[in-house]
C-alpha cells in the first residue's frame, strides 16, 4: 500500500505564508495547507505541476468534504501545495469551482488537471482506479455519478521567473 503523504510543518508553512503576503503586498485572512493527493508520490507528483504551471485545476470527492465537515472551496482560497514530506512548495488561489459527476468530466478539466499525457482518456482512467481503490480501502461505493468538487486555481506563489509580484 502507498503510504500517504507527511502531515504539514506549521515551522515551514507560516513563514512560506508570510512571505508570500510581504512579496506580493497581499493581506488575506486565512489558508489552508494540503496535499493534493492521497499518497505520497501523488503528492509530490502534483505539488511539481503546480509549481511548473501545468497543473491549473484539481478533482476532490465531495465526500471527503463531507466527512471532514469541511466547506467546499470557494473563489478567492487561499491553499499551501504540500509535497509528500509536509513541506510547502507553492501557493494556489481558486478561480473556480464546480460541482460534477464523474461521468461529467470533460477534455478542457482532464487538461487543465495537467496529469498524465493531458487527455480525457487518461485523466478517468487514472481516477478511476485510485478512487475505486480509495472506495474500497475506506468502505464507500464508487460509480459513475460519485459527485466531485473541480476546484481551478492560480498558482501565486512561488512567482513565476520574469513575474512581477501583485500590489
Amino acid at each position: 500500500m502507498a503510504r500517504p503523504p507527511e502531515p504539514g510543518r506549521a515551522s515551514e508553512i507560516e513563514p512560506f505564508w508570510l512571505e508570500y503576503q510581504r512579496a506580493c503586498n497581499v493581506k488575506v485572512p486565512g489558508f489552508a495547507a494540503a496535499a493534493l493527493g492521497d499518497t505520497a508520490g501523488l503528492a509530490d507528483e502534483h505539488a511539481d505541476l503546480v509549481v511548473r504551471g501545468v497543473k491549473r485545476a484539481h478533482a476532490t470527492l465531495k465526500r471527503d468534504f463531507e466527512k471532514d465537515l469541511d466547506p467546499l472551496p470557494q473563489i478567492g482560497d487561499h491553499l499551501v501545495v504540500l509535497d509528500a514530506a509536509g513541506t510547502p512548495r507553492a501557493i494556489v488561489r481558486t478561480t473556480h469551482v464546480e460541482l460534477r459527476h464523474f461521468n461529467q468530466i470533460d477534455d478542457q478539466f482532464a487538461f487543465d488537471a495537467g496529469e498524465g499525457d493531458l487527455t480525457l482518456r487518461w485523466w478517468l482512467t487514472a481516477h478511476r482506479q485510485d478512487f475505486a481503490e480509495r472506495g474500497e480501502r475506506e468502505g464507500f461505493e464508487v460509480h459513475e455519478q460519485i459527485e466531485l468538487v473541480l476546484e481551478w486555481f492560480d498558482c501565486v506563489w512561488p512567482l513565476a521567473p520574469g513575474a512581477a509580484a501583485a500590489g
